[in-house]
């Protein structure tokens, strides 16, 4: 999954953006912000993350373009706004269904949505920012098996993906009283008989 994201429309939705911050305390508050979004948004390859800034004057801190932490980091100086960057890069971009924006402009979100891109509010990527595994793409469904087809028990490959979203299984770390955690066969039967009635 690729992001696309509007970073001071973020910046303001997480209260880090204030009248009283100096122009130190604006650089710091911005450095910290793409620190928190390179820790919960790994890049894995060019442009999987890029933020997209307000800039009426070059930065004093930053290129114009450039990576930091794996980010890629833009300003849109010489453009109308940021709003009028990404518009951009979503009207240039050859996989937009990979690519989720960021933030709360109405403008942008129907941008996204003429190009079918995704895209989620700055207040919903704050709330699951902290979790990563919330923010990772859907795992893709398993592959459904027929009736008759034969399952090799010897394949640890079809085995990790059929168990895949199995995190824990309960009881399973007590092994020392298996018969708390296994199945009577009179449990077994019950179910089977509950099985066949709905069936």
């Amino acid at each position: 999954m690729r992001w696309l994201i509007d970073g001071y429309n973020v910046m303001y939705a997480a209260g880090r953006l204030g009248p009283r911050l100096s122009r130190e305390g604006f650089r710091r508050a911005r450095r910290k912000f793409l620190d928190e979004v390179a820790s919960a948004l790994p890049a894995r390859n060019d442009g999987d993350v890029t933020i997209v800034f307000d800039a009426s004057v070059p930065p004093g801190d930053f290129p114009l373009s450039s990576r930091y932490r794996g980010v890629r980091v833009l300003f849109a100086y010489g453009d109308e706004n940021a709003d009028a960057r990404i518009e951009y890069i979503l009207s240039k971009d050859s996989n937009p269904r990979t690519l989720t924006v960021v933030s709360s402009d109405r403008r942008i979100r129907d941008a996204a949505s003429r190009r079918r891109a995704r895209s989620i509010t700055a207040d919903a990527f704050l709330d699951v920012k902290d979790h990563p595994r919330l923010l990772a793409p859907p795992r893709p469904a398993p592959r459904v098996l027929d009736r008759d087809e034969l399952i090799a028990t010897e394949d640890p490959e079809f085995w990790i993906a059929a168990f895949a979203e199995v995190e824990e299984i309960p009881g399973l770390a007590d092994l020392d009283s298996p018969s708390e955690t296994m199945l009577t066969d009179a449990e077994i039967a019950e179910i089977q008989r509950i099985i066949d009635r709905e069936g």
